[in-house]
C-alpha cells in the first residue's frame, strides 16, 4: 500500500500502485466556450472528444442546460439545485482504466449466457411506464435486456435477482463498489474498500440500481434536462473501445451551460453528482456498451 486513510463513515481505503503507473488519473474538463471556434472551418456549435463538431441532437439538451444555469445565477438565494456538500464532488470525475478488459469481457460472458437474462421482457410483465418501451433493432435484439427505449437503445437490470451482479461479479463489484468512495482529493486514485465491507448488507443496501446499456447506431439520450432523479450518485464505466468499435455517442455533462464532450477510453469511469445534467451523444456506427451504478442518498437508508 503507498496510503492510508478513513472515509468518513471509517471505511479503510487502500490505494494500489497499479492504478497510478502510466497514465494521468484526472482529465481537466475543456470548454468548447474557452475555445475560439469561430477561428475553425466550418464554425462548430460545440466540440465533441475529437475536437469535431459535437451531435447537433444535443442543441435543445444544451438550450435545458444553459436555461438552468441561468436560473440558478439568478436565483436570490445563492444555492446550487444540487447539494455536493456532503458528496465533495463538484462536478464529473474521470477514473481511468476502472476495469480491465478481462474483467469487461467477464462481465458480458457471464451477462449473455443463455438461460441468464432475457432478450426483452413479455409485455405482460412490465409496469405501465415500461409499456412504451420500443422493440429493438436488429443489432439489439439478441443482446440480453430488458427494455428498449428505442429501437437503438436497450438496457439490463443486472441488480435484480438478488443482486445478481455482486453475487456473480465479485472482483468487478469490488473495483465499482470502491470506485464510488473516490473523491476529489484522492487525485484519481481508485480505492479499494476493505473486503468485509464490500461483501457485507451495509454495502448494498445503498445501491439503487445496475444497468448495462447498448446503444446501437442512431442510438442516444439527447432528452434535455435528463438527470439520475433520486440518487446521490452515478458511475459509468464504458465497456466499448471507441478508436474500434463505435463512433459518436460521446458522454456529455454541462458546465455554466456549456457542453463538456468527455474522452473516455474502454474501462475508464465517470463519477458525478446524480442530480448533475448528462446526455449521451447519437451513435454513429458500431454499438456503444455501458454499466452504470446509482446508489440511493445516504439519508434515505
Amino acid at each position: 500500500c503507498t496510503n492510508r486513510s478513513l472515509t468518513p463513515s471509517g471505511i479503510v481505503i487502500k490505494f494500489f500502485p497499479r492504478y497510478f503507473e502510466g497514465v494521468p488519473q484526472t482529465k481537466k474538463m475543456e470548454s468548447s466556450a474557452a475555445l475560439d471556434l469561430k477561428g475553425l472551418s466550418p464554425p462548430y456549435w460545440a466540440l465533441d472528444r475529437n475536437k469535431n463538431e459535437l451531435d447537433p441532437q444535443l442543441k435543445a439538451a444544451q438550450s435545458a442546460a444553459h436555461r438552468e444555469y441561468m436560473e440558478s445565477c439568478n436565483d436570490s438565494s445563492g444555492e446550487s439545485k444540487t447539494s455536493t456538500e456532503d458528496f465533495e464532488l463538484q462536478g464529473p470525475l474521470i477514473l481511468k482504466k476502472l476495469l480491465s478488459d478481462e474483467e469487461i469481457d467477464e462481465i458480458l460472458c457471464k451477462a449473455s449466457a443463455d438461460g441468464v437474462w432475457p432478450r426483452g421482457l413479455d409485455k405482460t410483465e412490465r409496469t405501465a411506464q415500461e409499456k412504451s418501451a420500443k422493440e429493438p433493432c436488429e443489432a439489439l435484439r439478441s443482446a440480453p435486456h430488458h427494455l428498449a427505449w428505442s429501437d437503438g437503445h436497450i438496457v439490463l437490470y443486472m441488480h435484480n435477482n438478488d443482486h445478481w451482479f455482486v453475487r456473480e461479479l465479485p472482483l468487478s463489484w469490488c473495483r465499482i463498489r470502491g470506485a464510488l468512495e473516490a473523491k476529489p482529493w484522492m487525485n484519481g486514485g481508485i480505492p479499494e474498500l476493505d473486503q468485509d465491507f464490500v461483501s457485507s448488507e451495509e454495502s448494498i443496501k445503498p445501491v439503487r440500481t445496475i444497468e448495462l446499456h447498448h446503444y446501437a447506431t442512431g442510438g442516444n439520450l439527447i432528452t434535455p434536462g435528463h438527470r439520475d432523479c433520486g440518487s446521490e450518485v452515478t458511475i459509468s464505466v464504458l465497456l466499448s473501445d471507441p478508436s474500434t468499435e463505435y463512433t459518436g455517442g460521446d458522454f456529455v455533462t454541462y458546465s455554466r451551460g456549456v457542453p463538456i464532450a468527455h474522452k473516455m477510453m474502454k474501462g475508464d469511469a465517470i463519477l458525478f453528482p446524480s442530480e448533475d445534467l448528462h446526455n449521451i451523444g447519437t451513435i454513429t456506427s458500431g454499438v456503444r456498451l455501458s454499466l452504470v451504478v446509482e446508489l440511493y442518498p445516504s439519508k434515505s437508508y
